[in-house]
């Protein structure tokens, strides 16, 4: 069962649209749960992630200070501060000429990020099954084992489990970067996988290409454990790969993302 359907947001033209945001209080602000003690650059940034990953505001859109600041009932100050995070965590882009809009990413684009973290992730793999001490391999299972639990317990409502799963296997990767012991390494490859990409991307998961993933993870759990750097740098680099090209084919069902 599919989460959430936001092919758009990686095959989409490069061209921006502009909608008219709603008043506040008309979409999903009048029913947004009330966290207290946010900051109102929190509230706001939550706020616009939502509609984002919702798809209320869609990939190319333009967004601006003065509409979001009406829109939430906040001043510029906190709207302004929240876009900064926005495209920090990889939703939205900033261009001194096209102002601020929703991130979108070509086929192309696509295939060249999954390259580059192939060939980095992949060698993060080898000197992690080379290097990793117990604290390393207790770690990546506990994330492992809350993936796979929380993909079963997820709802079919969609964005906030597709958050959630996005970020836990964001922590797998990391985690594997972690034992590699090379920072430089680390700093490269995180890079790479800023939060909206992988929430984008993990939108467009089915059953069978969620049961793939996992699995690639339990191979590289082993793989890691056996202290294998071949083993472990090919299963990376066939799992992160295969991503790529779930991602980029012109005519897929709805994509895989590890």
């Amino acid at each position: 069962m599919p989460l959430v359907s936001n092919r758009s947001s990686i095959r989409g033209g490069r061209g921006i649209k502009e909608r008219q945001l709603c008043p506040m209080g008309s979409r999903m602000t009048a029913n947004r749960p009330d966290k207290p003690g946010l900051r109102m650059a929190d509230r706001v940034y939550e706020d616009i992630r939502r509609e984002i990953l919702t798809g209320l505001i869609g990939p190319g859109e333009r967004i601006t200070e003065e509409v979001l600041a009406e829109r939430f009932g906040a001043s510029r100050t906190p709207v302004r501060s929240a876009i900064v995070r926005l495209a920090s965590d990889g939703f939205v882009e900033m261009t001194p000429r096209s102002g601020t809009v929703v991130k979108t990413r070509t086929a192309c684009e696509i295939a060249e990020i999954y390259d580059v973290r192939a060939v980095l992730e992949s060698m993060a793999a080898r000197l992690a099954a080379e290097r990793h001490d117990a604290d390393d391999l207790a770690g990546l299972r506990g994330i492992q084992d809350e993936l796979e639990r929380r993909a079963a317990g997820r709802t079919a409502s969609g964005a906030s489990a597709v958050e959630e799963l996005s970020s836990l296997n964001k922590a797998f990767h990391v985690a594997i970067l972690d034992a590699a012991r090379n920072a430089t390494l680390r700093e490269s490859a995180e890079r790479l996988m800023d939060i909206g990409f992988l929430i984008n991307t993990y939108a467009n998961f089915d059953e069978s290409e969620i049961a793939r993933s996992f699995s690639d993870h339990r191979k590289l759990l082993m793989a890691i454990e056996s202290r294998d750097g071949a083993w472990s740098e090919a299963v990376m680099r066939a799992h992160i790969l295969g991503a790529r090209n779930s991602l980029t084919e012109p005519a897929a069902t709805p994509a895989a993302k590890r």
